[in-house]
C-alpha cells in the first residue's frame, strides 16, 4: 500500500507540469509531436479532455498501457487501475467539467523526472453533486512523442 501512495505521489507531481504541441493530438495516450517543443494550450487542453472522459469510460487499463515510460515504471498497471478504481467509483458518474489551467514544467531528476510536462487541471461535478479537482499531465518521451503519464482526482 505505501508503495502505491508513493507511486499515486509521483503521478501527482508529473500532474503539475505542461508543454503543449503544435497539432491537436489524435489520441490521448499521443497527446502530440514538437520538435522544438512549441505550445500549444489548446491541443494538450483537449488531449487531457480525451484522456478525463477514456477515465469516466471506465478506460484507465488503455490507458496505462499507452502511457509514458516513466509512468509504467512508477506504478503497476493493477495498482494503477485499482487506485483510479478506488477514487473515482465512490463519486459517480462525471456530469461536467471545465478546464482550469493549462501549465508545463521541466522535470530536474531530483523531484520529478528528467523530461518536459505538460497537465491540464479540471473542475468536475459529479453525479452527487460533489465537486472535484481532476490532473491529467502528458510527458514528453525520448522519441519526441507526447503521453500520458498521470491522473488524479482530489477535493
Amino acid at each position: 500500500m505505501k508503495k502505491f501512495v508513493s507511486a499515486i505521489g509521483i503521478l501527482l507531481l508529473l500532474a503539475t507540469g505542461f508543454a503543449a504541441a503544435q497539432q491537436p493530438p489524435a489520441t490521448p495516450q499521443a497527446a502530440a509531436q514538437s520538435a522544438a517543443g512549441a505550445i500549444e494550450p489548446n491541443a494538450v487542453r483537449d488531449a487531457a479532455q480525451r484522456v478525463a472522459m477514456a477515465m469516466d469510460a471506465g478506460q484507465a487499463a488503455k490507458l496505462w498501457d499507452e502511457a509514458s515510460v516513466v509512468t509504467r515504471k512508477s506504478v503497476t498497471r493493477d495498482a494503477f487501475i485499482a487506485g483510479i478504481s478506488k477514487a473515482r467509483q465512490p463519486l459517480g458518474k462525471a456530469t461536467g467539467r471545465n478546464w482550469v489551467s493549462v501549465r508545463r514544467q521541466a522535470g530536474d531528476g531530483k523531484v520529478l523526472p528528467s523530461g518536459l510536462y505538460a497537465s491540464v487541471e479540471f473542475l468536475v461535478e459529479f453525479s452527487g453533486k460533489r465537486t472535484m479537482r481532476e490532473l491529467v499531465s502528458f510527458r514528453l518521451d525520448e522519441d519526441g512523442t507526447w503521453r500520458f503519464s498521470g491522473y488524479v482526482v482530489q477535493p
